[in-house]
C-alpha cells in the first residue's frame, strides 16, 4: 500500500484542537509527512502551491458553505493532488456536493483516527474513500449522468431512415451509382419498379438526387 516514500499531507483545519490532534497524529508516523498546516482558506492556496502535498485534508467549514468553489478551485491549482473531505455533519446533500466537486473521498470527524489514516492510504494509492451509503449514492449519480449523456448523443444523433429488404439493396446499388435500368437487370425487375422504389426511399432519407443520397448514406452507416 505504501512505497519507501512518504505521503506527504497539507491539513486545512478550522479547529486547533482538531490540528493539534493531527499533528501528534503524524509527528514521526512512519508512512505520512505533515508538510504544512492552516486554520485560513486564503492560505489553503498558497501553500498547497508552494508544498505540492500527495494529500489535502480539507476542513468543509473553512469555506462557509462555499466548499464546492473552493475544493473546484485547490483542484485547478493543485491538479495531482488528491483531496480528502474533512466533514463535521453526516450530511448526504454536503457529501454530494463534496463529491461533485471532484474530491475523491469524504471522512467524518467522528471516525477514528485508524480509520482516517486508511482513508489516506486509500486515496494516495488512488481508490476513493465514501462511506458505504454516501457511495451507493455516488454510484447511482454516476449512473444518471451517464444515462443522460447517452439521451442527449441520441438526441443529436440523425435518426435512421427505416427501410425495407428491398429498399435498402436498391439504395445500396445506387449509393455505388449504378443507373436505374441496371438495378433493374440485377434483381430481374422493371424499370420502373427501381424507379418507385427509388423514390421512397428519396423521401425516406429527405433527399431528391441519386447524389444526394450518395452523400448521405454514410451519416447512417445504412448501406454496407
Amino acid at each position: 500500500m505504501i512505497g519507501r516514500t512518504k505521503i506527504r499531507v497539507l491539513v486545512a483545519e478550522s479547529f486547533e484542537l482538531v490540528r493539534i490532534g493531527l499533528r501528534s497524529l503524524f509527528q514521526n508516523h512512519a508512512a505520512i509527512s505533515l508538510v504544512a498546516e492552516t486554520s485560513h482558506i486564503e492560505d489553503l492556496f498558497y501553500l498547497a502551491v508552494q508544498h505540492k502535498p500527495d494529500v489535502i485534508l480539507v476542513d468543509l467549514q473553512l469555506s462557509n458553505g462555499n466548499y464546492a468553489e473552493h475544493i473546484a478551485k485547490l483542484l485547478d491549482t493543485c491538479p495531482r493532488s488528491r483531496v480528502l473531505a474533512f466533514s463535521q455533519h453526516d450530511s448526504e446533500h454536503v457529501y454530494l456536493q463534496t463529491y461533485r466537486s471532484g474530491v475523491v473521498g469524504v471522512i467524518s470527524k467522528h471516525h477514528s483516527c485508524k480509520l482516517l489514516l486508511k482513508a489516506i492510504y486509500a486515496i494516495h494509492a488512488g481508490q476513493a474513500w465514501f462511506d458505504r451509503h454516501i457511495a451507493q449514492l455516488t454510484r447511482q449519480e454516476q449512473l444518471d449522468r451517464n444515462t443522460l449523456i447517452q439521451r442527449q448523443i441520441d438526441l443529436t444523433m440523425p435518426r435512421q431512415p427505416k427501410l425495407s429488404d428491398s429498399e435498402r439493396r436498391i439504395a445500396y446499388l445506387a449509393c455505388k451509382g449504378l443507373s436505374a435500368k441496371e438495378i433493374s437487370l440485377r434483381f430481374f425487375i422493371t424499370e420502373r419498379t427501381v424507379r418507385n422504389q427509388l423514390s421512397t426511399i428519396y423521401r425516406k432519407i429527405g433527399v431528391k438526387k441519386q447524389i444526394e443520397l450518395c452523400l448521405k448514406a454514410p451519416r447512417y452507416n445504412y448501406f454496407k
